[in-house]
């Protein structure tokens, strides 16, 4: 007798990149002003931040500054 083993679907591919994990050392005077200026939303602000500071890099580089 033959049974079929069905395979779970998993979640599917994401929408967004997946994201990058990595350990960051901070001093503590950033960390202090991001626990007090967004303190639920520390990591997604500092993400903004670096890839809002990324972007302006890269469109430096791209008009010869």
């Amino acid at each position: 007798m033959t049974e079929e083993i069905t395979k779970r679907k998993g979640r599917g591919p994401s929408k967004k990149p997946t994201l990058f994990n990595t350990s960051l050392r901070l001093s503590r005077e950033v960390m202090d002003y991001f626990n007090t200026h967004h303190p639920y939303s520390k990591q997604a602000k500092i993400r903004e931040i670096l890839t809002e500071y990324v972007n302006s890099q890269q469109q430096g580089a791209k008009n010869g500054n």
